[in-house]
């Protein structure tokens, strides 16, 4: 439509922002080929309609500048040409669709620009880990993560500190964690993607620390679009279709203009082991991507046995302490080692854990991980199991070492999703000066992700000569467990007179009754009959193997309760449901007699997600359940016994849980008796009102131009709501909790509100003069007023000198900051698991330079190991574990349960899980002194040069080059220091400078009981109280997950600590010419890293990344510091048709433990083998098939290449059993080749 000003004058209200650079030069190219172009060329719409930067300019209601004028991303100043200060790339909707996938994220990763976050395929934004992780793995929604969701990560800094912009708006956070999920924008409605590389925070506010991605949308659009593609892989998998269409007009001759667009998407579930190429990896003996996470069999462990018993397996006496037991850490080691003799690879000394074969037989793995088992087939080794294997979805290879390796094929490859999108806007002009705009969103998706079942942990059953009650020993609520009663409250062979509990020895009448005809113990007339009771082993011997009943027999305490060990079930599943929807209105105008215009709105935003998990269990109904007779054959109850089953229902189990037969055979209402599905409802709510005016103030004569400016006002409000189902709740569930998700927490409508006022002007100095065609500068500031942190300001100086008609140099500086969000500020006390790269650094077989191991820390080994001492006497009321063994040998669990290390030395020992995140009054609750967590700060600085061919024609008149430099350093990062750092910083000299010689005068462990050895250790502790009074530890092992990981529990926070830095030149080159009967059109986009350096916490080294695959600490990207990346396109058009290769280059990288150990991190050989130089080809066509009809196909990936392997340890001795281990890189493409096809129609 057009707008008719004063005078009947017809002007140009907003003009589209074209290609930038290089879109000139591939101006004849555009009908036909997708453009990623930087800002380098202008383009004259008036004179050259057709010109390609042009197509799609329409008008609003009313004008917001002179003709021509247009607002550049980066900034609010509307100006006469296509230029940015700052340097900015674009894309347009053509190179979006040229991909098997509808994924938009998928699409910008190709970008050198880009490094992946959350896409359908890969997570890297995982806490504590080392690189990115399959998509499909991640079930556990919390209030800061979606699983499923798709979020950019500009630089690599993180999805946090890249705002992400709707038609210059903010888009509406998907949780408490403040990121965009771009897949709620319509894709029938996506004009093209404008990314700025640098601070951007004096213009759009908070969280523009990298820069800005801002997707624009169609506007005016009038007539009518349908867009279809289908993707699928060469195997006939993955497929996925996607519909678009988006039909406008105007009305009232003009005076205002509507559209509606929606996009309906269908993405397939895409297993791994669909694909060949993981087909392939897990059939490489030497290579253990995959492998699963816990024992995928029924078992035991605290067997606890000693030296000088029967072996229940041979009938002989066990070998005494040091026969055969060379690598002994305690009697129990030594026992079971003999017991597994001649186990390869062998069986840790001091595992306690036995697990059992179908035929009964018995075996030991060599760690919690675990996966990694003898093939031999005979007593004491692993054998398959192909029903249990089937039901957990275990694969088994055999390694180059001769053992069986599992292999979880649960994971999907490809996240598989519905989502629907649909947009409809419009505006009216009410009169010459005034106008009104709406504009609504909606978006609804659905994702699905699995993981292989939960661990069976925490699970008990009596066992021995005492009477069986149904009371399980450990000081649980009796309440709770009360064991199954057809009259209401019968407790195993307990009697109930009047509410009290009545112990007897005479078998309780209702006991028999259930349980006659199947325990013989309870049912007369058996010869297995007790007239005083049930004992606890003939409750369970009937469903007990043998081979386990003789070592529970052979324990020194044979009536000790038996923890049970394994997997459970179900594998774990998670549905997420995902609305959003913005609704914008306002009006904009323009003010009589100038060229200023203005524009006031109110955008208010809600996405909503609903999740649902299966394959998780109540941990209180599973224990009621197992710790029946027989795992709880014919088991029921009714809940609220008390008062008569009121208001309660009733479970039943009626085959009982079959635990060492696998759950083979059980029945659907044993699996609904446990059953505890995880529902959980996140809401985030955005509200911004918003003002803003630009235009000119005064003239400038020598310069020849108008000093402009922009300013406005917002007022934005952010809250944020997650209601986690009861047993996955935080503090409230204390008598029950989920088991196979950690517990989250429950946010009830909490925020903040911000207030900011912003100014720019552009100013121009000079014009005109030699050297000097123009010269101005670009200033602009933001004050903002936080409701939580206080008043922050950012601010920034861009200049621009146009040297030549064909060289023009750009540069500044931006101040700019990302705020903490609600989850960072408000996030109460959740936990999370994941594996902590730096481990536990109390292991005396850790091989960090830093730990308390003396092989590896010769200098201060036996300070750390003081104070580990003291951190688990602290934890035990004062009461130390023995230093030594009785047979003198050094006792680790002093101050650390390596149950794992001998196997995992060459990883670090142990490990340790995510912290439990707390908010910041309860940090402060611990450090009152801590500070208010305060926004980080970036500093960006930029400098470039644009050049275009001064030749008017020719082969290289259409060539243009854009080149520039940036330094972006980021000060007081927001995060959370891991919980290996947190244990680094409470016992290390190197960090804790008051453990710097509490040894003195110690020469071995053994020493380290002296008084005064102590005392000093007591000292260092107090300290660093800050630190060490968030790490516990098990006081009895060390443990914070009885018997399966080897780690100290922490709590932290997030705080403001470390330094990230980093500095780098982008390089874009366009050309086209001319050839043939066609034209040839090549685009290239560079990106050199020069620095990319991490303080992960103070006290640490700067640590610089550069040409390694990087490391996710300070919440970074990893593959971040690749050393350069290159995407080009190369093509060719001939009339109707037109055909372009894409390339993506990735160098030579190593891994980023490399960066530790040349900074004296990580000890020699911790680092795996880093990856080779990998390059990508995508083939695309089109074929305009008449005036309205156009077709298009595509090839990804054209030449099937596979990924390359990564975390390969070239240190390993296969003398020893060991394999090097490898597994795909996620930062290349994983999926193979794929095929597009699509087509559109216009008119």
């Amino acid at each position: 439509m057009t707008f008719r000003e004063p005078g009947n004058r017809t002007i140009c209200l907003r003009a589209w922002l074209a290609g930038g650079v290089g879109l000139a030069a591939l101006a004849v190219a555009a009908p036909a080929a997708a453009q990623v172009s930087s800002q380098a060329a202008e383009a004259d719409c008036a004179a050259n309609p057709q010109d390609a930067r042009c197509a799609g300019i329409g008008t609003s209601a009313v004008p917001s500048a002179p003709a021509e004028a247009i607002v550049v991303t980066g900034s609010r100043i509307a100006r006469k040409d296509y230029e940015a200060n700052s340097p900015i790339v674009t894309v347009d909707d053509a190179f979006l669709k040229q991909s098997a996938t509808a994924a938009v994220e998928e699409q910008l990763n190709r970008l050198p620009q880009f490094v992946v976050a959350e896409s359908s395929t890969t997570l890297n934004t995982v806490s504590g880990t080392s690189g990115p992780v399959a998509a499909g793995t991640s079930i556990q929604p919390s209030a800061t993560s979606t699983p499923g969701a798709a979020t950019v990560s500009l630089r690599g800094v993180g999805a946090n500190r890249t705002l992400v912009l709707i038609d210059g708006r903010r888009g509406t956070p998907g949780n408490a964690n403040g990121a965009v999920d771009v897949s709620t924008i319509p894709s029938a409605a996506l004009q093209r993607v404008e990314i700025i590389s640098g601070g951007a925070s004096a213009t759009y506010g908070a969280d523009a620390i990298a820069g800005v991605t801002n997707f624009i949308l169609k506007r005016d659009f009038q007539g009518v679009e349908i867009d279809a593609q289908a993707g699928v892989n060469q195997q006939g998998d993955g497929f996925e279709y996607q519909l678009s269409g988006i039909v406008g007009s105007d009305f009232d001759s003009g005076r205002g203009n509507v559209s509606l667009a929606m996009s309906v998407n269908t993405r397939e579930l895409l297993m791994q082991s669909d694909n060949p190429f993981y087909r392939k990896l897990w059939a490489d003996p030497d290579t253990t991507s995959g492998g699963l996470l816990g024992v995928a069999r029924p078992g035991i462990t605290g067997i606890g046995l000693t030296p000088n018993q029967i072996n229940p397996a041979t009938g002989l006496p066990l070998s005494t302490p040091g026969a055969g037991c060379e690598f002994q850490v305690a009697p129990r080691g030594c026992v079971l080692t003999d017991y597994f003799a001649g186990s390869t690879p062998g069986v840790p000394n001091n595992t306690t854990a036995v697990y059992l074969n179908q035929d009964g037989s018995l075996f030991s793995p060599s760690s919690f991980f675990g996966a990694n088992y003898d093939a031999r087939g005979s007593v004491g080794f692993f054998k398959l199991w192909d029903a249990v294997d089937a039901q957990s979805g275990v694969y088994w290879k055999t390694t180059s070492a001769g053992t069986l390796y599992g292999i979880s094929t649960n994971t999907a490859q490809v996240v598989p999703s519905d989502r629907y999108n649909f947009l409809a806007r419009g505006n009216y002009e009410i009169n010459d000066w005034i106008g009104v705009f709406a504009q609504g969103l909606f978006s609804n998706s659905t994702t699905y992700t699995a993981l292989e079942p939960s661990a069976a942990s925490n699970l008990y059953i009596p066992w021995g000569d005492g009477k069986y009650t149904g009371a399980i020993s450990g000081g649980y609520p009796q309440a709770v467990y009360q064991n199954p009663s057809v009259p209401s409250a019968v407790i195993g062979t307990q009697n109930v007179v009047n509410g009290q509990i009545v112990t007897t020895y005479a078998p309780n009448p209702a006991f028999i009754d259930i349980y006659s005809g199947i325990l013989p113990c309870a049912t007369r007339g058996d010869p297995g009959y007790n007239p005083t009771g049930c004992t606890n082993t003939e409750a369970f011997q009937a469903v007990v193997p043998g081979s386990i009943q003789a070592l529970l027999n052979a324990r020194p305490d044979p009536n000790a309760r038996v923890s049970l060990a394994g997997m459970l079930p179900n594998p774990r599943e998670s549905y997420q449901d995902v609305t959003t929807y913005t609704l914008i209105a306002g009006l904009e105008g323009y003010v009589p007699g100038t060229d200023w215009t203005w524009e006031a709105f109110v955008n208010h935003g809600i996405a909503r997600t609903i999740s649902r998990q299966t394959g998780m269990y109540s941990l209180n109904r599973l224990r009621a359940v197992i710790s029946a007779p027989n795992f709880g054959q014919n088991f029921e109850y009714t809940g609220n016994q008390y008062t008569n089953g009121s208001g309660a229902t009733t479970g039943s189990c009626t085959t009982g849980l079959n635990f060492f037969g696998g759950y083979q055979g059980i029945s659907d209402d044993c699996r609904q008796a446990i059953a505890e599905d995880n529902k959980n409802i996140g809401t985030s709510r955005q509200t911004i009102v918003e003002a803003n005016m630009q235009g000119g103030l005064f003239e400038i004569p020598w310069a020849g131009d108008d000093v402009r400016f922009a300013a406005g006002a917002t007022y934005r409000e952010a809250r944020y709501e997650f209601l986690p189902s009861g047993q996955a709740s935080a503090g409230r569930e204390f008598l029950d909790s989920l088991v196979g998700s950690a517990a989250s927490t429950i946010m009830e409508n909490t925020g903040y509100n911000t207030r900011e006022f912003y100014g720019e002007l552009l100013i121009p100095l000079v014009a005109d003069l030699p050297l000097i065609e123009s010269f101005s500068l670009e200033v602009g500031g933001r004050m903002s007023d936080y409701s939580t942190s206080g008043t922050s300001y950012t601010y920034k100086i861009l200049g621009d000198w146009q040297v030549t008609d064909w060289l023009r140099l750009r540069g500044g500086y931006n101040r700019a900051e990302r705020a903490p969000n609600i989850g960072e500020q408000m996030l109460e006390m959740q936990r999370s698991i994941s594996i902590d790269p730096i481990g536990d650094v109390c292991s005396t077989r850790h091989n960090n330079l830093f730990s308390a191991n003396p092989n590896a820390n010769s200098s201060t080994a036996l300070d750390v190991q003081a104070v580990c001492l003291e951190l688990m006497a602290r934890d035990n009321g004062g009461v130390y574990a023995p230093i030594t063994n009785p047979d003198g040998s050094p006792n680790p669990n002093s101050f650390y349960n390596p149950a794992d290390a001998l196997v995992r030395q060459a990883v670090g020992g142990g490990f340790s899980t995510a912290p439990r995140v707390g908010t910041e009054v309860y940090r402060r609750d611990i450090n009152p002194s801590a500070p208010v967590l305060q926004p980080e700060k970036a500093d960006t600085w930029t400098v470039g040069a644009v050049i275009r061919s001064p030749l008017a024609s020719g082969p290289l008149s259409r060539l243009s080059l854009t080149v520039d430099y940036f330094n972006i350093k980021i000060s007081d990062p927001i995060s959370v220091i891991g919980a290996g750092a947190q244990l680094l910083r409470c016992v290390s000299p190197a960090y804790n400078p008051a453990a710097a010689g509490v040894a003195a005068g110690a020469t071995s462990s053994a020493d380290l009981n002296d008084p005064e050895i102590r005392a000093r250790a007591q000292a260092a502790l107090a300290n660093a109280e800050s630190t060490c009074s968030g790490v516990f530890r098990d006081p009895s092992t060390g443990l914070n997950f009885t018997g399966q990981f080897n780690t100290a529990d922490t709590v932290g926070t997030y705080g403001n600590e470390g330094l990230v830095k980093l500095s780098g030149i982008d390089a874009n080159l366009s050309w086209s010419t001319d050839a043939g009967p066609g034209s040839v059109f090549l685009n290239l986009n560079a990106n050199y890293m020069i620095d990319f350096k991490i303080r992960a916490f103070d006290g640490q080294p700067l640590v610089d990344y550069v040409g390694t695959t990087g490391t996710g600490a300070l919440g970074v990207s990893s593959g971040s510091s690749f050393e350069y990346k290159i995407f080009g396109v190369l093509g060719y058009n001939l009339g109707p048709a037109s055909i372009s290769l894409q390339w993506q280059h990735l160098p030579k990288t190593e891994d980023g433990n490399e960066a530790l150990y040349l900074n004296g991190l990580a000890a020699e050989g911790s680092d795996q083998t880093g990856l080779p130089a990998y390059n990508l080809f995508h083939l695309n066509t089109s074929y305009q098939l008449s005036d309205v009809v156009r077709l298009r196909f595509g090839v990804d990936n054209l030449f099937n290449t596979r990924p390359p392997l990564t975390n390969i340890d070239a240190n390993i001795d296969r003398s020893l059993g060991q394999i090097p281990g490898g597994s795909y890189s996620l930062f290349h493409d994983t999926l193979g080749r794929r095929f597009s096809f699509g087509a559109n129609v216009s008119f």
